[in-house]
């Protein structure tokens, strides 16, 4: 088998290794209790779409390694074509899952509803006005929490994760062509 072929089963292979590293991640964070929450948690993970992801990629890697062990032409494009929507569906999580897959920002404060009466008797009342900037300040200008100082590896996974996505399908796709 072509070198081209293993380098793409290996960089899918480390791919897959990063994708376990997330679900993992996902799951210890209570990603499956969220998840089922949905659509009253429009921020969860949808289920189905993470299944299609690691289903679709499972059967397109099992095409491949068929493709690398008997040099199956059609297996190489077969598997090249459940990756396909692998990532798709890969990318439409990257929305959701940002950033991965801790807790998301700090939902602001319910908005104070002023009355125009309100409004009005604070453009012309200047402590009032005062009031009301203090407390949109306040609401507004939060300051994230703070980190420890020093490098912050968690991000570079799903970043990793789908930068071999990409090297692999377009390898696989080199691969599958290069074998006639």
């Amino acid at each position: 088998m072509s070198r081209l072929a293993v380098a793409t089963l290996l960089s899918w292979l480390a791919t897959e290794a990063l994708g376990v590293v997330m679900l993992r991640s996902w799951i210890v964070r209570g990603g499956i209790r969220t998840a089922r929450q949905r659509p009253a948690r429009p921020d969860a993970m949808s289920l189905p779409i993470l299944a299609g992801h690691v289903g679709l990629n499972a059967a397109g890697l099992l095409c491949w390694i068929v493709f690398v062990t008997s040099a199956a032409k059609p297996a190489a494009w077969l598997g090249i074509v459940f990756m396909a929507p692998a990532i798709g569906l890969g990318i439409s999580t990257v929305t959701i899952w940002t950033p991965y897959p801790g807790p998301g920002p700090q939902a602001p404060a319910p908005a104070r509803t002023l009355a125009e009466r309100e409004i009005k008797r604070a453009l012309h009342d200047e402590a009032l006005t005062g009031q009301l900037v203090d407390e949109l300040l306040a609401r507004n200008l939060v300051p994230p929490p703070q980190r420890p100082a020093g490098w912050h590896l968690r991000p570079l996974v799903p970043a990793g994760h789908g930068v071999l996505a990409i090297a692999t399908f377009s390898l696989a796709v080199l691969s599958a062509v290069s074998a006639g």
